[in-house]
């Protein structure tokens, strides 16, 4: 790289997932996100044939989030495994079967439909098959799993496809399913990286804090198992008090595991509050929906929704790939100059999107969407150069 000019190489783009899985999701959280507003402002129309906001909710779970998921997975797992990593065709073939698939999901007509499921299935399909192929040749049995979830993605995603023949409540349990499986991916991943991101951070700058963060343990485990309850009865028994009722000990329980991991002694480094942050959503959101449950109204349960969506879901995503890029390109584990407002903008998109549930009219979805796109707009500013640029 000479000056800000970028000489884009293949096997550099390609030499590990994070490279072109982030710079994909980049660029479809803004046109994607863009276009939504659009249509919310009347401006745009969306394909028909299925309603508009569950073709919006399967790409933001099944599209955005999946990128994010195969871009931190598949360069995650040669750390995990100590075996070279997925590069090369293999990775550049799982790019464009999922870049075919944002395209078809936006495609009209019945051909549009086929090649929108079969590319969405082949994505799930291809990236279970290269996973199972590094945990299980390494013998990395902490890492197993990893395998279900991913199995579990390609099933809800069946299901969400078999259901669009005209059954909207059926599409509507696969995203619900699809929400718990994204956030499940954050409990494991989530829960190892963040207390070892601080823990490290802490050793390397703040020699006066001796504390040491706790291990995964029994309230770990239980602020986990509790939420995936919580998960089983948001998709299958939402009128039932239990589900708000284990709702909020799942809001509870992960919030007492957020609070132990001591967010604030890392309040000076924006990769790392913005982390703790984006979890706080979580306890935030499944409150919001145990309370949506409990009274049965829709505003609440939207509030709860969107707490779990952009707050945790698109912040996390955010703050992760600005976080690993770094690491995995050579570059000091700092936050950009310019990255801390844009983690700022996330953050007060995501209040005003939670508000739009006691905020009447069009404008905070309209400002949500706004905030959201300059957000990761200025993500792709500072790391496209990063992304396709060679180690340094």
């Amino acid at each position: 790289m000479r000056g800000n000019r970028v000489n884009i190489d293949f096997h550099t783009v390609f030499s590990y997932a994070f490279r072109p899985f982030f710079l994909l999701i980049g660029i479809y959280a803004v046109l994607m996100v863009s276009a939504w507003g659009l249509y919310l402002g009347g401006m745009l129309p969306m394909p028909g044939g299925l309603p508009a906001t569950l073709r919006h909710g399967h790409e933001m779970l099944f599209g955005f989030a999946a990128g994010a998921i195969a871009g931190f997975l598949l360069t995650a797992v040669a750390t995990w495994t100590g075996r070279a990593p997925v590069n090369g065709v293999w990775l550049a073939a799982l790019c464009g079967v999922w870049l075919t698939a944002r395209l078809a999901a936006f495609w009209p007509g019945e051909l549009g439909l086929l090649l929108w499921c079969g590319t969405s299935l082949a994505f799930w399909a291809g990236l279970l098959g290269l996973m199972a192929k590094q945990v299980i040749a390494a013998g990395n049995a902490r890492n197993y799993k990893v395998l279900p979830l991913l199995a579990a993605f390609l099933l809800s995603d069946g299901y969400f496809f078999a259901a669009a023949a005209g059954y909207a409540a059926g599409m509507q349990t696969a995203l619900r399913i699809g929400l718990f499986l994204v956030l499940g991916m954050i409990f494991l991943v989530g829960g190892r990286i963040i207390p070892s991101f601080t823990q490290n951070w802490l050793r390397a700058n703040r020699p006066d804090v001796t504390v040491v963060l706790p291990a995964f343990d029994r309230l770990d485990l239980a602020a986990v198992c509790v939420s995936a309850l919580f998960g089983v009865g948001f998709v299958c028994w939402s009128g039932h008090w239990l589900s708000s009722a284990t709702g909020g000990l799942a809001a509870l329980l992960q919030g007492l595991r957020l609070l132990r991991w001591r967010g604030w002694l890392a309040r000076r480094e924006p990769l790392l509050w913005v982390l703790h942050l984006g979890y706080a959503w979580i306890p935030l959101g499944f409150a919001l929906l145990a309370l949506g449950l409990g009274r049965q109204h829709a505003g609440w349960l939207d509030a709860g929704l969107h707490a779990l969506t952009y707050g945790a879901i698109g912040t996390l995503i955010l703050g992760v790939a600005a976080r690993v890029a770094l690491g995995h390109t050579g570059r000091p584990i700092q936050a950009l100059p310019g990255m801390a407002p844009a983690f700022e903008l996330m953050t007060l998109g995501a209040v005003v999107r939670v508000l739009a549930a006691v905020w009447p009219g069009s404008l905070p979805y309209l400002l949500s969407a706004g905030l959201w796109v300059i957000a990761y707009g200025w993500f792709l500013r500072l790391y496209m150069p990063i992304l396709l640029a060679p180690r340094q």
